[in-house]
């Protein structure tokens, strides 16, 4: 990245962050008082509108349009965001509704191709050279078998489990007693069969995953999925903290929101984020190889904690980190 960024590359990427981090309210803050308005030939007012695939913004003529299309993209960020505080909610079943009424490509194979052609090859590439790949499947069949196994989890849970946590609440459920797990709650038999009814779905969605290689590693995770039926109370279980804490739900909803950006041709990190980790490769690898450092080169502060100054390392160019970076600024 440039060092001498201009007032409008600054603006872009804090809008850019907000929006792919849902603050949508602080968004249309910062972009009504940050907005540098200017006048062509004609006397018309010159505005920055975001970009369609959500990369950046540009200067366009019209400020009413451009408030619109920028209006149409944080409703789409809210619609992401709603759907993700379902998923962490253990509302999963909502969470698909909205996923099929407002971004269907993302669980259904033949949405996902037309959207695909619709937008174009170019437009699910980032505008930069530099492309964030997504650690996890991104495919509509495993994201949905993926949701279906979550709603069978919360289905099972019998401690609630409160979305945003209260202050002071133990997610792992070690606030749970003894004389409280003493009162086991009773198991009807209606329940019982519904769990089991739920189970035997399941395994029907895993035997019809496209790709035959999925069904073995999706058969162990239900395999241990369906341990939690053995459980009264499967919140005092060891596989407890797989299946039913927080952290389950937000590994799904993170999933499901780097699928929605996908198939909407959007970057699946900001572009702060991008660049950062970029940068971080660049000087890691650097130093991996004993590039020493040219005069004048501003280098990135180094973490004396870990790293001696003194030998042959203190000749080369340091790594880049993050936290000490940030530190290092007045």
């Amino acid at each position: 990245m440039p060092a001498n960024l201009t007032a409008y590359q600054l603006r872009s990427l804090v809008l850019d962050y907000l929006c792919h981090s849902c603050y949508t309210n602080t968004a249309r803050a910062f972009n009504r008082d940050s907005t540098v308005r200017h006048l062509d030939a004609d006397g018309d007012e010159i505005v920055e509108s975001l970009n369609p695939d959500g990369s950046g913004f540009s200067a366009t003529v019209g400020g009413r349009r451009s408030a619109e299309r920028f209006e149409q993209h944080l409703r789409e960020v809210e619609l992401r965001q709603e759907i993700r505080t379902q998923i962490l909610s253990g509302r999963v079943e909502e969470a698909i509704a909205l996923l099929n009424k407002h971004f269907p490509s993302v669980l259904s194979e033949t949405a996902a191709s037309t959207m695909v052609e619709n937008l174009g090859s170019d437009s699910l590439s980032s505008t930069n050279d530099v492309e964030y790949i997504s650690s996890t499947s991104t495919e509509p069949a495993h994201l949905l078998l993926n949701l279906h196994i979550l709603a069978f989890c919360e289905a099972c849970r019998t401690v609630p489990l409160e979305y945003p946590t209260k202050q002071g609440s133990m997610e792992a459920y070690s606030y749970l007693t003894e004389s409280e797990t003493s009162l086991e709650p009773a198991v009807n038999q209606e329940s019982l069969e519904k769990l089991l009814a739920r189970a035997q779905k399941l395994y029907v969605r895993m035997t019809m995953l496209p790709n035959p290689a999925d069904h073995a590693t999706y058969l162990k995770e239900l395999e241990r999925v369906g341990g939690l039926l053995a459980y009264k109370v499967p919140e005092k279980s060891s596989i407890s903290k797989y299946y039913l804490s927080l952290e389950r739900r937000e590994a799904v909803a993170n999933q499901i929101n780097r699928a929605i950006l996908k198939r909407t041709g959007k970057p699946l990190i900001s572009t702060i984020e991008l660049i950062t980790r970029h940068t971080h490769v660049l000087w890691q690898n650097a130093h991996r190889l004993g590039v020493k450092p040219r005069p004048g080169t501003a280098l990135p502060p180094r973490n004396t904690k870990t790293t001696s100054l003194s030998g042959a390392d203190s000749e080369f160019v340091p790594t880049f980190d993050l936290h000490q970076f940030l530190e290092s600024k007045p």
